[in-house]
């Protein structure tokens, strides 16, 4: 073998070394955004907080990613914002938008994970396997879909079956009651019990239209605090006569968790909530 062919024969083998390993190196780069916080979290248990590079305002990030930059409000997102991270990926619910941004940002390259809203626990864990196959978790999804199973197992023990209940959203002048196919109806299914609204999505009601249900349990969105629920009480002194209140069962629940349906921080509150219960 003459000198010259010697050296053409190394040269095609680094060139076919170093192109074979580029895609491979290139996989393993996934520069990830979440756009709400029941993503950020199973994003999170999968082991693939190293790729996140912004989230946003609904999530609630460990110490180490306390830094990450936020995209904003996942109905109300910035094209430019977005792109100026230079993504790899975008995740979050069905509900992402203006749906010209996401278009814009598809448009540009970048991979859309869009998860239905998970009203059930079957479509929280089919949305955790979702983001395993698509971005590389399965090292992690065994495991998380194992405590899925062992939380789904606890909470059945802990159901509060015919317990008459309803979901407020308080802001400050107006009681939001949560009614089928929100968030708020799923957490209630979750719980067990028989959500009093007898409408789909979420309804303005009055303090009157409340205690006219008669309901044993009212869960709030807001802040996972006694204050939450002492703030309703005083804005709707009228819910005072329910027999939720009259016997201390007014909880409130963190609204993040349930921002695109229940994930797994929703999960944990449905669990605290029945605990409470058991108790009294």
């Amino acid at each position: 073998m003459s000198a010259r062919l010697k050296k053409n024969l190394a040269r095609l083998t680094l060139f076919l070394v170093v192109g074979s390993a580029i895609p491979a190196v290139q996989a393993e780069v996934r520069r990830i955004i979440s756009t709400d916080g029941a993503t950020t979290e199973m994003l999170l248990a999968l082991g693939l907080d190293a790729s996140l590079v912004a989230v946003d305002v609904t999530s609630t990030l460990p110490e180490h990613l306390s830094s990450l930059p936020s995209v904003g409000y996942h109905r109300a997102l910035s094209a430019e914002g977005i792109m100026s991270l230079n993504p790899d990926v975008l995740a979050g619910s069905m509900h992402m938008g203006p749906a010209s941004v996401v278009e814009q940002i598809r448009a540009a390259g970048v991979q859309l994970i869009r998860l239905p809203p998970s009203l059930d626990l079957d479509q929280l864990e089919a949305n955790i396997q979702q983001l395993s196959d698509e971005l590389n978790g399965d090292a992690a999804v065994q495991a998380l879909k194992s405590e899925l199973q062992a939380q789904r197992v606890q909470l059945e023990r802990q159901t509060l079956p015919g317990t008459r209940a309803v979901f407020l959203m308080a802001g400050e002048s107006r009681l939001r009651l949560a009614g089928s196919g929100t968030s708020g109806n799923a957490l209630l299914s979750l719980i067990g019990a028989d959500n009093q609204a007898d409408f789909e999505n979420y309804r303005t009601v009055t303090a009157e239209a409340i205690l006219a249900l008669q309901p044993e349990l009212i869960v709030l969105s807001g802040e996972s605090d006694q204050a939450t629920a002492d703030r309703l009480l005083k804005q709707a002194p009228m819910l005072a006569h329910t027999p939720a209140a009259q016997n201390g069962h007014v909880f409130t629940v963190d609204g993040r968790t349930l921002v695109s349906g229940i994930g797994l921080a929703a999960l944990r509150e449905a669990l605290r909530i029945t605990a409470l219960m058991e108790d009294d």
